[in-house]
């Protein structure tokens, strides 16, 4: 018997600043100030302006400094919670069939196939890069749907083969040399309905099999039929538009040659992903995409079923409104409540956990729930990721050593965050490895609020029996985090 492959996934207990505790936009809101400050006072000469100077900036430092129990920004939950009141809920935030949801920003929708397929066109998104307001910087997306490789109990041996496969795409992946920088992974979890369930297992006996034997599965069918699921996996990739271009031969590209190129990236990830042992069931084009995008915000509608949809952008026409613990999709038959969590960096498991340690949101919960599961991979080179870990491990060290100095208690962030910065470096030394920045979301869904309700608590207690410390529910916020759960590869930065 193999011994079980372990990880060790915490330690990344706090973001890493020049100034401890002290943000760069922090920084910059503070040097402005300061500069206003002294202009007024070299303008004015009034010792009023001084006094009230440096109230407003004890006051700004107390604020940005004080934290919710959770260990996030106060003010900042503050701002959220006044911009939801001043914002009415029961208005849709944009017009379905005319605009896009304001978060997906500008996406152009791009149809490849290639000349032996002309049959099956691949849908590609371009998304255009908002902070610059730039199309060049934007980035590419595709996505396909995946065989997962089954659950149950397995042999620690092909448990640990599985790990270490994926670990090596991950790896793979994060090579300079392909322009990829992050893959999404996403299970959607939906209960079968029993009858259906029923049948299916009816359909397994054998004509030939023993009466005691087709009793004995007709029961079991029954006890399980409440709580059968049926699960679905899809990958997208993330494709810098200047990387493509830079690692493609030849001089500048035309929108033609982006699309074969991609193409080309899309079918070398397909490949990767086959070796990890995940077979492809399809490249999605624009209206299989856009038809899941309509059945996550609207489950009564299949991902299968494309009546309604010719292109990505029709699976936003839905109604939506804002809520406090839950975004209202107005679907087609009924109304749908969606909430969204994050699972914080700081609340993944501190010990060593083994490679199947989602599987309590996975495959765990019951009664059934609906539910997307998204874990996201943000892919570093390494020689960049070993850059960011030198710079984490020295803020940490002299972070250690002030403290030391001051004879200050440690709490064991300190230490955890140096475990981890020096665990990275020397995996970086072993060849396929790259740099990896992971982030998981849940997406919960329920035709009522008080089913969501419910369905949070599930996932929350099925989280902490994985050994996750917490959730971090987008409340206020449950409608711009759909777009976290859908398959545009947003939400992640390195």
């Amino acid at each position: 018997m193999s011994e079980q492959r372990t990880y060790v996934l915490g330690g990344e207990t706090r973001k890493r600043t020049l100034f401890t505790g002290v943000s760069a936009r922090q920084l910059a809101v503070l040097g402005v100030y300061l500069a206003v400050w002294v202009l007024a006072l070299l303008v004015s000469q009034s010792l009023l302006v001084l006094v009230v100077g440096l109230v407003v900036l004890l006051a700004g430092i107390v604020l940005a400094r004080r934290r919710t129990a959770l260990g996030e920004s106060w003010f900042g939950k503050v701002v959220t919670r006044i911009t939801f009141t001043a914002s009415s809920s029961e208005a849709p935030e944009y017009v379905p069939g005319e605009t896009l949801p304001p978060e997906v920003g500008g996406v152009r929708v791009l149809a490849y196939a290639p000349p032996s397929a002309p049959q099956a066109p691949m849908a590609i998104i371009h998304h255009r890069n908002e902070a610059r307001r730039s199309w060049g910087l934007g980035h590419l997306t595709a996505t396909f749907e995946i065989q997962g490789t089954g659950d149950g109990m397995l042999p620690i041996r092909t448990v640990n083969t599985q790990g270490l496969l994926f670990e090596r795409l991950l790896g793979g992946l994060a090579s300079a040399e392909i322009p990829v920088d992050q893959l999404d992974i996403s299970t959607r979890i939906l209960p079968v309905h029993p009858a259906a369930y029923q049948e299916h297992m009816a359909g397994l006996v054998v004509p030939t099999a023993p009466a005691r034997l087709r009793a004995s599965m007709d029961e079991l069918a029954s006890y399980a039929a409440g709580n059968a699921e049926e699960y679905r996996s899809f990958a997208t990739i993330r494709i810098p538009l200047q990387a493509l271009q830079a690692t493609a031969p030849g001089g500048p590209m035309d929108l033609e040659e982006v699309c074969e190129e991609t193409f080309q990236v899309v079918g070398e990830v397909v490949r990767r992903v086959g070796v990890a042992g995940y077979g492809l069931r399809a490249v999605l084009g624009p209206r299989r995409l856009g038809a899941l995008v309509r059945h996550l915000h609207d489950p009564d509608h299949s991902m299968d079923d494309l009546d309604g949809i010719d292109t990505f952008a029709d699976g936003f026409n839905r109604l939506r409104y804002r809520g406090r613990d839950a975004a209202r999709i107005e679907g087609t038959v009924r109304d749908w409540y969606h909430a969204v969590a994050h699972l914080p960096r700081d609340a993944w498991p501190a010990d060593a956990v083994g490679a199947r340690w989602m599987e309590h949101l996975v495959t765990q919960i019951s009664p059934a729930t609906i539910r997307t599961v998204t874990a996201q991979f943000r892919l570093v080179p390494k020689v960049r990721a070993r850059e960011i870990a030198k710079v984490g491990l020295t803020y940490d060290t002299a972070t250690k050593r002030n403290a030391a100095k001051r004879q200050q208690v440690s709490t064991g962030v300190t230490e955890a965050s140096m475990s981890a910065s020096q665990r990275t470096l020397r995996d970086l030394l072993r060849p396929v490895v790259g740099g990896v920045y992971p982030s998981v979301r849940v997406m919960v869904s329920a035709p009522e609020a008080r089913q969501v309700a419910a369905a949070r608590k599930l996932i929350t207690g099925s989280a902490e029996d994985g050994g996750i410390t917490r959730l971090d529910w987008q409340t206020y916020e449950h409608h711009k985090a759909l777009i976290t759960c859908m398959p545009m590869a947003r939400g992640v930065r390195a």
